[in-house]
């Protein structure tokens, strides 16, 4: 019985620190989209008005299993916890 409950327990801590994703931190997250969409120089059509991607505000929603990069009224990119954007 101590051993089925240890196992329960090891696979409950697993499941959560994934989920929780302590190392996904924002600056991060907005650092791999940034990547994915060419780099802080790269132009990028923001409501209508062409700028520089770096200059395009960004916000940070955490959700279970990764993040939720948010250009306001435009996009939301999510980062996995493995570091993956989609």
């Amino acid at each position: 019985m101590t051993k089925k409950r240890i196992v329960v327990f090891a696979v409950l801590l697993l499941v959560v620190l994934t989920a929780w994703a302590p190392w996904l931190t924002d600056d991060f997250a907005i650092s791999r989209v940034v990547e994915k969409l060419g780099g802080q120089g790269h132009p990028y059509n923001y409501l209508g008005e062409v700028m520089p991607l770096g200059d395009v505000p960004k916000s940070v929603i955490r959700v279970p299993f990764g993040a939720l990069v948010y250009f306001p009224s435009e996009a939301v990119y999510f980062v996995t916890l493995f570091g993956l954007v989609l």
